[in-house]
């Protein structure tokens, strides 16, 4: 009996991975499971192997769930391969190569995508316990992305509403609006203190001017 020791990376950054020790009497259930709990995944989802060569391109697949009746017929009358099952697969009967290659893929919706490659066969130990994950490089990604929401827009504008300050293009348009009309009223303000003035003046020069006489006869 023998200890088989894979890294398990991240398809999208190799830098991310999970060194993990498994029986090769266990089945890939079992590997499937501590893979996901080792990258603090949920399990909800679907997930499937697929052995590889050294390019890393998908072969036979063994699968997660169970094929229905009706996904069976269909791929019989289409001549495709029926799946294996993980929980029917030992690793041992899928180990034809001391740095075999798995490609594993996550819930079909997302595909988080994994390698996995064979790094050591080790002897049993006993006392041990697997699967284990025997060393751990880098934070994995969060599962689910944050969905950007869109705030809703009232309707009805509101007086203490403040405009949009990120918004370049409305601050300047508004700025000069303001500043034109700004301008606008001091401009109507001096013509009014001038046309005083004006007023003044005049009435000024009216006071100035000598009371009309009349000769005495």
């Amino acid at each position: 009996m023998a200890v088989y020791r894979f890294r398990v990376s991240f398809e999208d950054n190799e830098e991310i991975y999970r060194e993990i020790e498994i029986k090769s009497t266990q089945s890939f259930e079992d590997f499937h499971n501590v893979i996901i709990q080792t990258i603090g995944f949920d399990n909800l989802h679907d997930a499937s192997f697929y052995i590889s060569d050294d390019y890393w391109r998908k072969g036979e697949e063994i699968g997660l769930r169970p094929l229905s009746d009706d996904e069976i017929e269909k791929r019989k009358r289409r001549d495709l391969p029926i799946k294996k099952q993980m929980n029917k697969c030992k690793m041992a009967s899928l180990i034809d190569d001391p740095h075999q290659k798995f490609v594993y893929v996550y819930d079909p919706k997302t595909s988080w995508t994994f390698l996995v490659e064979l790094l050591k066969i080790l002897l049993d130990d006993a006392k041990g316990t697997f699967p284990k994950c025997v060393k751990t490089f880098g934070e994995s990604p969060k599962q689910y992305k944050t969905a950007n929401v869109v705030p809703e827009v009232d309707d009805e504008f509101d007086d203490d509403d403040e405009p949009h300050h990120d918004d370049e293009a409305y601050v300047n348009a508004h700025s000069e609006d303001e500043t034109a009309l700004l301008e606008g009223e001091e401009g109507e303000e001096e013509e009014t203190e001038e046309e005083e003035v004006h007023d003044d003046e005049e009435m000024g020069d009216a006071d100035e001017l000598p009371e009309a006489g009349f000769d005495e006869d």
